[in-house]
């Protein structure tokens, strides 16, 4: 679905984010301030 979504949308910011069990907490919140940091980045240009 992600490749799809950016074929059309070529600058969309887009994370995948288990939220399985077996993912942890900190590896979901670092994707996300990643997701963000990349957001702000872009924001600027």
């Amino acid at each position: 679905m992600m490749s799809s979504i950016r074929k059309v949308y070529p600058q969309a910011n887009i994370v995948a984010i288990d939220y399985d069990p077996g993912a942890t907490k900190v590896n979901q919140e670092n994707r996300i301030k990643l997701m963000l940091s990349i957001a702000r980045e872009n924001l600027k240009k």
